[in-house]
C-alpha cells in the first residue's frame, strides 16, 4: 500500500553574508494533517495575543521575529507530533570560497547529502513529498534543485519511489508545516550560532540524522 510521507524542509542562517554556520532541516512525517493543524491553531493563537507580530506577515510568525515564549511553546507542540528530524550544519568559516561564490551549486548538495540520508529502497512504491519553502529560490533554482533531486534518486540510485517537489509560500495558509520547520531549522543554528540548547533539547530525542560540513574542520 502506497504510503505517502512528508520531508519538510527549511533552513537557518545565509550562505556567507554573516554568521557563521548554515543549517537545512528537515521534518519527516507521514501525518501532514496533524503537523499542519498544529502550527494553524498554535499561530491564529500568538497572533491574537501579539498583534505587533501578526501585522508583520500574513499568515505567518517567522522564528526569528518570535518571542521566546511562542518559540518555546511552538516547538514544544511540534515535539509531541509523530515526526523524525533531520539536519545538516555548515561551518563556513572552512567551506572552500569558491564553493561559497557558486550557492547554488553549494545549496544543492547539501541537501541531496540530507535527503539520501531519509530516502532509501524501504520507500520503493511509495510517494514522496518534498517540501520546500519558496523563498529558498533566492539561493536555489527551483528546477536545478527539482533536476537534481530527481536525477539522483529515480536515475542514479534507481529508487521505485513517486516523488513531488513542492514550493510553499511559508506565508500562504496552506504553509503552516513549512513554518514549523523553519522554526527546527531556527532552534537548531540558535545552538550552533550561539551555543544556546534551551530549543533544540525540546525535539533532540526525535533528531534521527545529524551531519557536519566538512565533517574534518567542523567547529574549529
Amino acid at each position: 500500500m502506497d504510503q505517502e510521507r512528508y520531508l519538510i524542509f527549511d533552513e537557518s542562517g545565509n550562505l556567507g553574508a554573516q554568521g557563521r554556520y548554515f543549517v537545512i532541516a528537515c521534518i519527516d512525517t507521514f501525518d501532514y494533517k496533524a503537523l499542519h493543524n498544529i502550527m494553524h491553531k498554535k499561530l491564529g493563537i500568538a497572533r491574537k495575543l501579539f498583534p505587533e507580530l501578526s501585522s508583520l506577515h500574513a499568515n505567518e510568525i517567522k522564528a526569528k521575529d518570535a518571542y521566546p515564549c511562542i518559540k518555546y511553546h511552538l516547538l514544544e507542540c511540534i515535539a509531541r507530533k509523530n515526526i523524525n528530524i533531520g539536519y545538516i550544519v555548515a561551518d563556513l568559516q572552512h567551506v572552500r570560497p569558491k564553493l561559497l561564490e557558486e550557492k547554488n551549486i553549494f545549496y544543492n548538495y547539501l541537501m541531496r547529502l540530507i535527503i539520501e540520508k531519509f530516502i532509501s529502497e524501504k520507500d520503493n512504491g511509495n510517494t514522496i513529498n518534498i517540501i520546500c519553502d519558496n523563498h529558498t529560490t533566492k539561493v536555489a533554482s527551483a528546477n536545478s534543485f527539482s533536476d537534481y533531486i530527481k536525477l539522483y534518486l529515480l536515475y542514479e540510485r534507481e529508487l521505485c519511489i513517486k516523488l513531488n517537489i513542492k514550493y510553499l509560500d511559508s506565508d500562504a495558509s496552506n504553509a503552516y508545516i513549512v513554518q514549523a520547520a523553519d522554526y527546527i531549522a531556527n532552534a537548531l543554528y540558535t545552538k550552533y550560532e550561539y551555543g544556546n540548547t534551551i530549543y533544540s533539547d525540546l525535539f533532540d530525542n526525535q533528531i534521527m540524522y545529524t551531519s557536519h560540513f566538512p565533517w574534518k574542520n567542523f567547529g574549529k
